[in-house]
């Protein structure tokens, strides 16, 4: 009976030590999404408290930063939203992203007739008068990707950020928005 659990000991070291060569060697790393750059196109608002139409450009990357495997992103959505209004939900298609790549995602989001509430009216007049209007991207993307060819790693990688726009010439203020790990590492 002690030998077998010698021999099981024996097996379990010999596991770990190859997950760490692993994690050491390949040094895997989640890929993530990122907002490169933002701009506010068009921006309609009118004093019944219907946002007309408002035109965002956004410039998403999808970036696998593992050296040695390719990740596969798929169920892509992104929604923009002011005041917690969703007034456009933007998705991908499937697609695959080389070692150490990027793949870029160009987005025209355009919205039509999104009547706010009141709390939303106020904060659109708000903005309006201070001249500097936010709008929240969030979302997620599912990715996949193996590990030494061998272990599959599935991950959700969710992303949420607040892009202010000058109004009316609609560039973005300095914002970061991915959804790379906050480590302290």
């Amino acid at each position: 009976m002690a030998v077998l659990f010698t021999v099981l000991a024996v097996l379990v070291l010999l596991a770990a030590v190859s997950v760490l060569l692993v994690v050491l060697v390949l040094q895997p790393r989640a890929p993530y999404l990122a907002v490169q750059t933002a701009r506010l196109g068009n921006l309609v608002y009118d004093q019944q408290g219907v946002l007309d139409n408002a035109e965002l450009e956004l410039d998403v990357r999808a970036a696998n930063v593992n050296a040695h495997a390719a990740v596969a992103f798929s169920e892509l959505e992104l929604r923009l939203s002011f005041h917690d209004m969703v007034i456009a939900i933007l998705r991908a298609d499937p697609f695959v992203v080389p070692p150490r790549g990027e793949r870029p995602l160009g987005y025209v989001a355009s919205s039509e007739a999104v009547p706010l509430d009141g709390a939303g009216r106020a904060a659109m007049e708000g903005a309006l008068d201070r001249g500097v209007v936010p709008f929240r991207v969030s979302g997620q993307a599912r990715t996949r990707w193996k590990v030494g060819g061998l272990v599959a790693v599935k991950y959700w990688t969710r992303l949420a950020c607040q892009i202010r726009f000058f109004w009316p010439n609609g560039t973005a203020l300095d914002f970061t928005c991915n959804s790379k790990s906050r480590s302290r590492y």
